[in-house]
């Protein structure tokens, strides 16, 4: 079988097929422009006034690399992910870190010209017509230069990171991709795939949800050695490379690379943690909801009960959706009815699938694939506008330079949270009974709790991992110890604190993607964010559409604390943001509160 063919997407506008003709040109063509590239950079002057018009050429070469690496990681990202088996692509995938190796090779060059180079010459750079529109990402790259080894270290390191750190990242899809688990359940035992656990967990049935996840987890532990070896080879590569850079912070980069200045972050936080009373709250509730003491940590996605517990299948899901879409944003509904036209989403279950969804676009062909497993569940419905969202952002930045289509993970939460909360609030507009509105709300409420306990427990757990990484490997037991204390805190005593998830941290992807560090955080600014932001859409109407596209369209092109300052003349540093954001969680709440004590 075709890789292309695998799943329910269309592949061919980005190649006709894999190892066909066109592919293998592209390729070769890519590469041998790195080649050209980096030679030509390595023959550079120092940039002056003389250099300047050369610089701006070199680098809008480097950009147009990027692109076309972007289209190639894309296309086999899918190809991985629709077929985790498959060993031409795992192939293709170990090429291309070596080949984007090379065109971080001719970065490094680039970055230690920038930063060598005058204000004045830096400042002239910076105004030449070639490079208008990628300011910020090249002042980006001269910031990034202040904290780098040598040029030549800092090449070896790009060599190093194709059968290091990237190789791990690699092991963990592969791995990851190939589990499955013995589910025993009602007196029958069936083989699935770790990545249906997460729809088991949205199951109403309260044993099948504790089987999935001890099966589930079984099947991680059997796992766990070479994934904490991943973890600590990951973690401690980060940490050895830091330190020879001369950072002493180790979420300093995350949060270089998430467009935030530190105050940001510990306000957003300290206000999280003041205010846990009211996802605990919910978690309480939920618990005599579903006649129980306290929620287990597997009961934390469970659905609200409900005497039409019935499955939505997909023709209804597009329909649920583009209806949402549609009653308050029409453009948005026009781009999701052309992306299900035009097949760009991949939702079967299968057993070859990774576990997981997101959203990849190519900046090549302007166009995104989403990926999901879609079992007819109200939380996958969420994933389809979630990752539909993310698409429809990068379609509304698709005439910009790729540089400009760069945003950072804190921001880039935003479009898919409003798409989101757009089919949350049509649902509750609808014709429902008091028990379907319920539901709803429920639905809600679940997600806000995850953004507030969830995530942030996420962040403390990988917090502490690095702290303790500092001094050495840390052992599969500790890492499991870790997670439980992460979770203990941040759910405190609303969940049954014996029934927690001490392999969360094998299960997660997040934690061993190797581009990024701290893989958490950006979620829970990015729902409080969007919060913010649909809120304001709701009471200001369609005419706050055109602002929230200019918005979408600044987050590649400034720090989150500006585009926030400069599209909604708000301040992400102090605590009336986030506080008037979680505001309208506790309002949800209450409603939730009054509404079940109406129903008795």
């Amino acid at each position: 079988m075709e890789a292309n063919s695998v799943g329910n997407w269309d592949m061919t506008p980005f190649f006709s097929t894999p190892a066909g003709s066109d592919y293998a040109e592209f390729v070769a063509t890519l590469q041998a422009d790195i080649e050209s590239l980096r030679a030509s950079t390595d023959a550079q002057s120092a940039l002056d006034d003389d250099s300047r018009d050369r610089y701006a050429e070199l680098l809008c070469d480097l950009e147009s690399v990027d692109a076309r690496l972007e289209h190639l990681f894309s296309y086999l990202v899918c190809l991985s992910a629709a077929d985790s088996g498959n060993e031409w692509v795992k192939q293709q995938m170990a090429a291309m870190e070596s080949t984007k190796a090379e065109a971080d090779k001719v970065r490094v060059a680039l970055k230690a010209a920038l930063l060598a180079a005058s204000p004045e010459h830096f400042s002239s750079l910076l105004g030449q017509p070639a490079l208008e529109g990628a300011s910020y990402y090249v002042s980006r790259l001269r910031k990034e230069a202040e904290h780098a080894m040598s040029t030549e270290l800092e090449q070896l390191a790009a060599d190093l990171g194709v059968d290091g750190i990237s190789a791990w990242g690699r092991l963990y899809d592969q791995v990851s991709g190939s589990l499955s688990f013995e589910l025993e359940h009602g007196g029958n035992k069936k083989t699935v795939p770790v990545a249906m656990t997460r729809s088991l967990l949205e199951s109403p049935d309260a044993d099948l949800r504790a089987a999935a996840l001890a099966g589930a987890n079984k099947a991680w532990e059997s796992a766990s050695e070479p994934l904490a070896a991943a973890l600590n080879a990951i973690s401690g590569t980060r940490l050895t490379l830091y330190r020879r850079r001369g950072i002493d912070d180790f979420l300093a980069p995350a949060r270089f690379d998430s467009g935030i200045e530190a105050k940001t972050l510990e306000t957003m936080f300290e206000v999280v943690r003041a205010r846990r009373s009211i996802p605990h709250r919910y978690y309480r509730l939920k618990a005599k909801v579903l006649g129980m003491d306290k929620l287990r940590f597997c009961d934390t996605m469970a659905p609200f009960p409900s005497e039409d517990d019935s499955r939505i299948p997909w023709d209804q899901a597009k329909e649920l959706v583009l209806g949402a879409f549609g009653s308050f944003y029409p453009k948005l509904r026009e781009f999701a009815a052309a992306a299900f036209d035009q097949r760009w989403i991949d939702y079967e279950p299968r057993a070859s699938k990774r576990p997981g969804g997101f959203c990849t676009t190519s900046p090549v062909i302007g166009q995104s694939r989403v990926f999901m497993t879609y079992n007819q569940t109200s939380g996958d419905l969420q994933t389809l506008a979630h990752e539909l969202g993310h698409a429809f952002h990068s379609a509304l930045m698709k005439e910009m330079r790729y540089w400009q289509t760069n945003y950072p993970m804190t921001l880039a939460e935003t479009a898919s949270t409003f798409a989101e909360a757009l089919v949350t609030d049509a649902l509750l507009a609808g014709d429902l009974d008091a028990k379907q509105r319920l539901k709803v709300l429920d639905g809600k409420l679940s997600d806000a709790a995850t953004f507030l306990c969830n995530t942030p427990f996420r962040f403390e757990f990988e917090r502490s991992l690095y702290q303790e990484r500092k001094s050495g490997e840390v052992s599969v037991s500790r890492i499991c110890e870790l997670m439980t204390a992460a979770q203990k805190n941040s759910y405190g005593d609303s969940l049954d604190q014996e029934q927690l998830d001490p392999w969360f941290w094998a299960s997660k992807l997040h934690f061993y993607i190797t581009e990024v560090s701290f893989y958490n955080f950006p979620y829970t600014f990015g729902y409080l964010f969007s919060l913010g932001i649909f809120a304001r859409a709701k009471a200001e109407g369609t005419g706050f559409l055109d602002v929230y596209e200019r918005l979408l369209r600044l987050t590649g092109s400034a720090p989150a604390e500006e585009v926030a300052r400069e599209a909604l003349g708000v301040e992400l540093g102090e605590p009336e943001f986030w506080n008037d954001s979680i505001d309208l969680i506790e309002a949800d709440l209450q409603a939730y509160d009054e509404a079940l004590s109406e129903l008795g």
